[in-house]
């Protein structure tokens, strides 16, 4: 059943975040979104968001209290890339579950990513438990785990592919680049997609679940690349040997079973034939 508006807060508004909070104001929802500076919060304001500085640490999360004012609190924050970050970040999330038990927030959305799942050369649904090998998706796994057995507040976890779409789309350099060239499959969420799917969760009033939430086609990285260069008007990147790489595959049955719902770009590829648009 659909739920009527709802005060909702995101942490944070940046690529993701700040058009996420546009569409739930457009759909009638209180938005108030954090930014890490007084200058963020400004341009928050300027596009007709209510904002704050919000800043994370290990000890508490900084903030005023109007922030946790709210119904729903969206979590948008991944970890930093260097280990000692890395296990900072988790300190954080204790730290503001610690604090959203005391707020009025009931209801978590936590953006995550499919870097949580190892390459496991085959296809991984939301049941598979073998740990990845990297800092950022063994972090990310604690984290979640964080949320979710959290007594007063319920959680849903979100699974994100890499974002793509508008202004994130390969570069001159990266279609060179011969890393990137090659024959893995990709697993990629368009942020229509990662947006549409945020609102659709909290207006249905799904928690307490994990989901992933990538695109059905898994376009080889050669395939994508080429795709791009074709449409930009670029030379097509070099195709590298074909070398056994690991890999995974991710499944997205789950959510779209579970909302109905039908991904805007389901084939990856479709970005670069309404490139003129600005998707």
């Amino acid at each position: 059943m659909k739920q009527p508006f709802q005060k909702i807060s995101i942490l944070s508004c940046g690529w993701l975040g700040k058009p996420l909070a546009l569409e739930l104001q457009r759909r009638g929802h209180a938005v108030k979104g954090a930014r890490t500076s007084a200058g963020g919060v400004e341009e928050l304001k300027a596009a007709g968001i209510e904002g704050y500085v919000v800043v994370l640490n290990e000890v508490r999360p900084e903030a005023p209290d109007a922030f946790w004012d709210a119904d729903v609190l969206v979590v948008n924050v991944p970890p930093r890339n260097r280990e000692r970050e890395v296990q900072a970040h988790i300190q954080e999330v204790r730290a503001l579950r610690e604090k959203l038990e005391t707020t009025a927030v009931k209801k978590v959305l936590f953006v995550s990513s499919t870097s949580v799942y190892a390459d496991v050369n085959g296809e991984v649904t939301e049941t598979n438990s073998v740990m990845p090998d990297t800092p950022n998706g063994a972090a990310l796994r604690e984290v979640e785990q964080v949320l979710l057995q959290s007594p007063v507040f319920r959680t849903t976890i979100l699974r994100f592919g890499g974002l793509i779409g508008y202004d994130r789309v390969p570069t001159a350099e990266i279609l060179q680049s011969p890393r990137r060239n090659n024959d893995v499959p990709m697993n990629v969420t368009h942020r229509d997609d990662a947006i549409a799917i945020i609102c659709r969760l909290i207006e249905e009033d799904v928690w307490g679940e994990v989901f992933n939430a990538c695109a059905t086609g898994h376009p080889f990285r050669y395939e994508y690349y080429s795709a791009a260069a074709r449409a930009f008007g670029l030379p097509l990147p070099e195709k590298q040997p074909v070398a056994a790489l690991p890999f995974k595959t991710v499944n997205s049955d789950k959510l779209k079973q579970r909302l109905g719902y039908t991904f805007i770009y389901d084939d990856p590829l479709r970005i670069f034939d309404v490139w003129g648009k600005g998707k």
